[in-house]
């Protein structure tokens, strides 16, 4: 066999299997980094009353948990918390709760500008701080400035109401 047969017929599948192996390696790498979320997702799905999900976030205030924002088989919006540490999903009808934009205004009253905000589930010791009329532990995180500084307020979704708020010193 002539040598250049050889080479035509050995480095195409020498490539071939490199590039195996990188798709491979690639697949095992970025697959595994969203495992939690996926697993969060589908624990949602399955215990709360959500069937589509719309949105996802983060939140952090109160340890990590998993935010998901979707709607149920007759279409309504609902939040769903997930912790992952209690392995707990919360649910809450997106109808319960003061809109973000309300919060947003009701801050721009006591002039608090809103850059940006969050939505999440308040457990342990936070949540002991929740008004007796709030039925949820739900909470807006919401980072502002005001006079200048950045501040964060939280504020309970259930009523509107002002929890607290830190301002971060220069």
């Amino acid at each position: 066999m002539k040598t250049w047969k050889i080479w035509a017929i050995t480095v195409p599948i020498i490539l071939l299997m490199l590039c195996c192996a990188v798709i491979a390696w690639l697949w095992q790498n970025v697959s595994t980094n969203w495992a939690p979320e996926e697993q969060a997702a589908q624990y949602v799905l399955d215990h709360t009353p959500i069937d589509h999900i719309d949105s996802y976030q983060v939140f952090t205030a109160s340890g990590l948990e998993d935010v998901f924002l979707g709607t149920d088989t007759f279409g309504h919006k609902w939040y769903a918390f997930y912790i992952p540490a209690k392995h707990t999903a919360y649910s809450v009808g997106v109808d319960e709760l003061v809109s973000a934009k309300k919060v947003e205004q009701s801050l721009l009253q006591d002039n608090i500008h809103t850059d940006t905000y969050s939505i999440g589930y308040v457990t342990g010791e936070a949540s002991k701080a929740l008004s007796a009329e709030s039925s949820t532990n739900v909470v807006y995180e919401v980072r502002g400035r005001e006079n200048g500084k950045t501040i964060f307020v939280y504020v309970d979704a259930t009523s509107g109401h002002i929890l607290w708020r830190y301002q971060l010193s220069a």
